[in-house]
C-alpha cells in the first residue's frame, strides 16, 4: 500500500474509531492510548493469512485488516479484547472465562480457545453490529463486569 492509500485509510477510520473507544470502559480504551492503529485493506493481514488483526507491543501499534465475515469495528473490539484479556484479567478470572466458554453451545465454525472466544465476545459486546454466534448474555454480563 503506498504511503497516499495509507494516511487516507487510517484518517476515514479516526472518527470512527474515536467513536467506539468512548463506548468502552475508561480502563479498557486507556490500553490502546499509547497504540496507533494501522488499517489495511484485504481480508487478512499483508503477508499473513492467518489473521485479521495483530498487535505489536514493541512498535506499539495495532494492525487491522478489513475482513469479508466480520466488520472493522468488531475486528478493532477483538483485538482490544487481547489487550484486557492479557493485561486486566486475573488467572482467576480467565479460569473463570474458559469454564463459561466451555458450557456455552457454539456453532462448529465458532469453537475456538478461551483467549479467542473471550476477544470475540468483547468485540460482541461493545460492535454497533456483532456477530450472532458470540451474542450470550452470560458472556456479555461477564464482560460487562470487569473493571472499569
Amino acid at each position: 500500500m503506498d504511503f497516499k492509500t495509507f494516511v487516507t485509510l487510517t484518517e476515514s477510520y479516526e472518527k470512527d474509531l474515536k467513536k467506539t473507544l468512548k463506548k468502552l470502559p475508561k480502563r479498557h480504551s486507556q490500553l490502546v492510548a499509547k497504540h496507533r492503529f494501522v488499517f489495511q485493506p484485504g481480508n487478512e493481514l499483508k503477508g499473513d493469512g492467518e489473521h485479521i488483526g495483530i498487535i505489536d507491543n514493541k512498535r506499539r501499534t495495532i494492525t487491522v485488516a478489513a475482513p469479508w465475515n466480520f466488520g472493522r469495528e468488531m475486528t478493532v473490539l477483538h483485538e482490544i479484547g487481547h489487550l484486557v484479556w492479557n493485561i486486566l484479567l486475573t488467572k482467576e478470572q480467565q479460569q473463570k472465562w474458559a469454564k463459561i466458554a466451555k458450557r456455552t453451545k457454539l456453532p462448529k465454525d465458532a469453537k475456538q480457545n478461551p483467549e479467542e472466544l473471550f476477544c470475540m465476545a468483547y468485540g460482541a459486546t461493545y460492535a454497533h453490529r456483532p456477530p450472532a454466534a458470540y451474542l450470550h448474555d452470560e458472556w456479555e454480563r461477564f464482560i460487562k463486569a470487569l473493571p472499569k
